[in-house]
């Protein structure tokens, strides 16, 4: 029987690429980040408008601050700003060694949160429903299209 986790923390950050971002520079990014992920046990998303990331990871305590450590140190991107950091009692994406989204591909509308513009006087508290409603929306997104695909492969 699996026990559960104990102690996870998310990290929510925001970086810009240090090159412009190809899509087999992304790719290669992608499997590296799988694969390190996989072997650490962090999962999360990242999310890619232009140059610039969103990403969240989570994990042990201990693991996503190694992770953390590395990504400030690591030359293929500047600017990095952590926008929130929690425990939290689940993962919000126990199924994803890193998701990807190229927010260029979602012409549809506005993503709540991330499109909406940020204000300096802007307290913690508000800042913090900001950012996680930009969590929620890639949450929302990746179940509908497991339902559909779930649907799809039923249908088939």
């Amino acid at each position: 029987m699996t026990q559960p986790e104990t102690a996870l923390l998310s990290v929510t950050y925001v970086s810009t690429s240090s090159t412009p971002l190809t899509r087999a520079t992304l790719d290669a990014l992608l499997r590296q980040s799988r694969e390190n992920n996989e072997r650490s046990g962090l999962t999360g998303m990242l999310a890619v408008k232009a140059d610039d990331f969103f990403q969240v990871i989570e994990g042990p305590p201990v693991v996503v601050q190694d992770v953390l450590a590395k990504l400030l140190r690591d030359r293929r991107h500047r600017d990095m700003r952590i926008l929130l950091e929690e425990e939290i009692p689940y993962r919000r994406f126990p199924d994803w060694t890193m998701r990807s989204e190229r927010l260029a591909d979602y012409p549809d509308g506005p993503i709540p949160g991330y499109d909406e513009p940020g204000d300096d006087r802007e307290d913690a508290t508000a800042k913090h429903h900001r950012i996680r409603s930009v969590v929620r929306w890639f949450q929302q997104r990746a179940a509908r299209a497991g339902s559909e695909r779930d649907t799809s492969s039923a249908s088939s």
